[in-house]
């Protein structure tokens, strides 16, 4: 195993280990900024034969606009071999096209903190394409930590989409 494989996989193992609770899903507080406003539209529960963690479905509006959707995902272990959400993370977001520029996105993400703090969640990882720039300042805006650039593995959905590569963010919500 190389020093960036062993890297990866005492991440992975320190992520995997942050406190998580989760019983079931919770009643939705009002997520509103005065300028958006989140609206759940699904709960999710696991899926252990496919590894996926429970989550939440949102779309992002602008008064009774819908501008765009986010997502939470509850926990840190799952994916393929336990290690998915370290590749995909917590947190998908995207804000319609007409809408980009005006910093819903980190808006959004910020209105998602309620939530995963009522399940115990102190980190969120986000990634996102090594290419995309807006969603890398999205991460700077929140006052996240650049992990890493990670190769994706063969096996991860967004590899078997065409990506490569992911960054890696870390956003304390302490």
């Amino acid at each position: 195993m190389c020093d960036e494989e062993r890297g990866i996989q005492e991440e992975i193992e320190y992520y995997n280990a942050l406190p998580c609770e989760f019983s079931d899903f919770i009643e939705m507080p009002k997520l509103n900024d005065g300028v958006i406003h989140l609206v759940c539209v699904a709960k999710h529960p696991a899926v252990p034969e496919k590894n996926y963690v429970p989550w939440y479905d949102f779309i992002v509006c602008k008064g009774s606009e819908k501008i765009g959707q986010i997502n939470l995902r509850i926990g840190y272990e799952g994916g393929k071999y336990g290690v998915g959400l370290y590749y995909g993370g917590q947190i998908g977001y995207g804000i319609d096209m007409a809408h980009r520029g005006n910093g819903y996105a980190v808006r959004a993400c910020r209105l998602l903190t309620s939530v995963a703090k009522s399940h115990k969640m102190g980190t969120i990882l986000i990634t996102n394409n090594h290419t995309n720039i807006a969603s890398k300042r999205v991460c700077e805006k929140l006052g996240s930590k650049w992990v890493r650039m990670a190769r994706l593995p063969e096996w991860h959905d967004l590899y078997e989409e065409g990506q490569r590569f992911v960054n890696i963010f870390e956003w304390s919500l302490e």
